[in-house]
């Protein structure tokens, strides 16, 4: 019997939502969480524009594609062959232009699973993103971690982010199921982003300190650490009404992530770690999973 592919279903969930992905986030907050998340990212962007850069379940390529037009040959790859129909359209539309054509002949965009990038050249990228929660999402985060270690460049950069178990908690409370409850805080696993069961797929959480653990045995370094969103301003849109409404929580939500206790509070935990060489103790570590 052949075992089954345990990222079939998360394949087949992104390739039935990939041409509608962009439409789905299109709207104030959206904005404001993209800015959020994009302005520390780019404290550790390559000083050198040569320098070749990976955008890890790149989905539609929206950080790809700011990485492209910074000038970096970026590499866009994603474990569902439908979103990277949709990163090739919108490199299509920049033949249209001299200076977009030049850099969409920088890109390549190439299927792959975040745990098996085999596919990629060793010690080769300056800087590795996963910005959608692909080290959750995928079916191994240790093994991620491990794979985007060896792709990267000595001294290279890793940003992503992941899923925040404290933060997923009130959603058990919520529905008022204790043993649920008391599995999810046990596991920190959960299944998402569908009712539909064959599209069902487990979502890795960690508590700040359980993904500082994983990335220090895998052989990074920590260098910054934020919580986003630390206001829940997806919980009232009116937020959203004033005409300065953008660059207010900007403001605010920068100043409340220089708190060192508010990762605890965000929904998601953005992370940046550089590689260190790995010792003969950090060769013999297991991979495990939370």
């Amino acid at each position: 019997m052949s075992r089954r592919n345990p990222n079939a279903a998360n394949r087949r969930f992104h390739d039935r939502v990939a041409a509608r992905y962009d439409s789905i986030y299109d709207d104030p907050f959206w904005e404001f969480h993209d800015r959020i998340t994009w302005n520390p990212l780019k404290h550790f962007l390559p000083r050198d524009a040569a320098a070749p850069v990976l955008d890890l379940g790149c989905g539609t390529g929206k950080w790809g594609l700011k990485l492209l037009k910074a000038g970096y040959p970026t590499t866009f790859t994603d474990l569902s062959p439908k979103m990277l129909d949709e990163v090739r359209k919108k490199l299509d539309t920049w033949s249209d232009t001299p200076d977009h054509a030049a850099k969409a002949a920088r890109a390549t965009v190439q299927q792959a699973d975040a745990v098996d990038l085999a596919a990629f050249p060793a010690s080769h990228f300056a800087l590795i993103t996963a910005m959608g929660d692909v080290v959750s999402i995928c079916s191994d985060p240790a093994r991620c971690l491990s794979e985007v270690h060896r792709l990267l460049a000595p001294a290279g950069v890793f940003v992503f982010t992941v899923d925040n178990h404290l933060a997923a908690i009130d959603h058990f409370i919520a529905s008022g199921n204790l043993p649920a409850l008391a599995a999810f805080i046990k596991s920190g696993k959960t299944e998402g982003l569908t009712k539909n069961v064959a599209e069902q797929f487990a979502v890795h959480m960690f508590t700040p300190a359980q993904i500082e653990a994983l990335v220090k045995a895998k052989g990074f370094e920590l260098i910054s650490k934020i919580g986003k969103t630390v206001i829940p301003a997806r919980q009232n849109r009116k937020l959203f009404e004033d005409p300065h409404a953008l660059d207010t929580l900007v403001d605010l939500e920068t100043r409340l992530q220089s708190d060192p206790t508010a990762p605890a509070r965000a929904s998601h935990l953005q992370l940046a770690v550089r590689k260190r060489e790995l010792s003969s103790n950090d060769l013999g570590t297991h991979e495990t999973t939370t």
